[in-house]
C-alpha cells in the first residue's frame, strides 16, 4: 500500500485498499500553516488556492475548512506564526549581556535561514492584512528593531538616533537576507557569515545626512503610447497592487481607450512582465557601465554599488513592483527572470571573490544577496536615506574594512 506524506493507516480508507485507513496527522493545523506559508511566499496571496494547500498537506478541502473558514483566516494565522517564531528567537537571546548584539543577529540569521522558504512572507504580503493582524507583525518588527538598537548603542554610544536607526535597519536586513534567495550553503557556514557581516556595519562611519535637492524639473513624459502605458501601469501597480488595478484603470491613466492598451499588450500580466524586464535591463546596464569605467575589482564593486543604489533610489516604484508582484507573472517568465537574477548575482560575486581572494565564491553569493537586500530595504524607508548613506552600508558588506 502506498501512503502519501503525512498519512498512515488510521484514518479514511485508501483507494483500492478496502479497510485500510489513512493516518490523521498529529498536528494537522500546523501542517496546513506550513504549506500555506510556502504557497503564499511563492505565489502571493491572491494566486493561492485553498484546494492547492489541501493537496499539499494530503487532505481534502472540507478537512481544511474545518480548521480555517476562508483563505484570509489561514493567511492571517500564517503571518502571525512566522512573526511569533521570530519573536521567540529574539527572546532566547540574553538581554543586556556583553554579547547581546551578536546573539540577536545570530538568532535572526538562524531563524531566517531555517524559514527561508517562508520567512519573507510578512515583508511583502503584510499589505493584505487587516489592522489587528498587521499589528501582530508590526509589534514583532518594532520589538526586533528596539532590541538590536539598544544593544548596538551600548557598543557605540556615540551614535545619534538617525545613524543608529539606519545602521540597525541595515543590520536586520542583512540578517534577514537568506529569505530572499536560494543560494546553497550549510547553515553552520551561513549563520556566522551573515551575522558577522551584519555586526561589521556597526563600524561604518556614515556620511552626514543631507536634504535631497529640490527638483528643478519634472522631465518630459514619454510620447510613445507603449511607454506611456508601461509608465502609468508601474505607478498604479506600486500604489494599489497588481490585482486591484484593471486594464481600464491603466487606459484611463494613459488617456487611452482600453482597446488602445490591448494594441500594445495582450493582457495585464504582459504589462507586468514588461515592467519586470525593464527593471532587469536597467540593472544589467548599470553593471555594464560600472565595469566599463573600472580598472580593478575594487573599482568595479564600488561602481556597481553606486549605480545600483542610484537606480534603486530613482526607481522605487519599479523595484517595489518587481519585489512584491513577481508571483503574478507566468511560471515561464518567473523562471526566466530568476535565471537572469542568478546571472547578475554571479557577476557581483565573481568580482567580489577577485577582490577578496580569501572569500569562497559560495560565501560571496550570500554577501551579494545581503548587500542588494540592504539597498532595497533602505530605499523603501521613509524618509528615504541619501544614496551616499546607503552606499556606505552596502559597500561595507561587499568590501569589508576596505570599503
Amino acid at each position: 500500500m502506498t501512503v502519501r506524506p503525512g498519512t498512515s493507516t488510521s484514518d479514511t480508507s485508501q483507494p483500492g485498499a478496502p479497510g485500510a485507513r489513512r493516518r490523521r496527522p498529529a498536528d494537522r493545523r500546523r501542517l496546513i500553516v506550513d504549506a500555506a506559508a510556502k504557497a503564499f511566499s511563492d505565489g502571493g496571496y491572491h494566486a493561492v488556492r485553498l484546494d492547492d494547500i489541501a493537496d499539499a498537506v494530503g487532505i481534502s478541502a472540507p478537512a481544511l475548512y474545518r480548521h480555517f473558514p476562508n483563505k484570509y483566516a489561514l493567511f492571517a494565522e500564517t503571518t502571525a506564526v512566522l512573526a511569533q517564531s521570530l519573536r521567540s528567537a529574539l527572546d532566547a537571546a540574553e538581554a543586556d549581556g556583553d554579547d547581546e548584539l551578536r546573539d540577536l543577529l545570530v538568532a535572526i540569521t538562524a531563524a531566517s535561514f531555517e524559514n527561508r522558504r517562508t520567512g519573507g512572507l510578512y515583508r511583502w504580503e503584510s499589505r493584505y492584512l487587516e489592522p489587528a493582524d498587521l499589528d501582530i507583525v508590526r509589534d514583532v518588527v518594532v520589538h526586533q528593531h528596539r532590541r538590536v538598537r539598544a544593544a548596538a548603542r551600548r557598543l557605540r554610544p556615540d551614535l545619534g538616533d538617525a545613524d543608529a536607526n539606519l545602521i540597525v535597519a541595515a543590520m536586520t536586513s542583512v540578517a534577514a537576507s537568506p529569505t530572499t534567495h536560494r543560494s546553497s550553503l550549510p547553515a553552520r557556514e551561513v549563520t556566522p557569515l551573515i551575522a558577522d557581516a551584519a555586526i561589521d556595519l556597526l563600524e561604518v562611519d556614515l556620511p552626514d545626512p543631507v536634504e535631497p535637492p529640490a527638483p528643478t524639473c519634472h522631465g518630459l513624459a514619454p510620447a510613445a503610447k507603449r511607454e506611456v502605458i508601461l509608465t502609468e501601469a508601474i505607478n498604479l501597480f506600486a500604489a494599489r497592487g497588481f490585482r486591484d488595478v484593471t486594464i481600464e484603470d491603466i487606459a484611463h491613466a494613459a488617456n487611452l481607450p482600453a482597446s488602445g492598451v490591448y494594441r500594445h499588450f495582450p493582457s495585464k500580466v504582459a504589462i507586468l512582465e514588461a515592467a519586470f524586464w525593464r527593471a532587469t535591463d536597467r540593472v544589467t546596464t548599470a553593471i555594464s557601465d560600472a565595469l566599463a569605467g573600472a580598472t580593478t575589482p575594487h573599482e568595479a564593486l564600488v561602481g556597481m554599488v553606486r549605480r545600483y543604489v542610484r537606480l534603486t533610489c530613482s526607481s522605487t516604484d519599479l523595484i517595489s513592483v518587481y519585489e512584491t508582484e513577481i508571483g503574478h507573472a507566468t511560471p515561464e517568465a518567473r523562471n526566466a527572470l530568476r535565471n537572469q537574477q542568478r546571472i547578475t548575482v554571479e557577476e557581483w560575486a565573481t568580482w567580489m571573490s577577485r577582490e577578496r581572494a580569501d572569500l569562497p565564491i559560495t560565501h560571496a553569493r550570500f554577501l551579494v544577496h545581503a548587500a542588494l537586500n540592504v539597498v532595497t530595504d533602505l530605499s523603501r524607508l521613509r524618509p528615504k536615506p541619501s544614496p551616499e548613506r546607503i552606499e556606505a552600508l552596502s559597500a561595507r558588506i561587499l568590501l569589508g574594512a576596505n570599503a
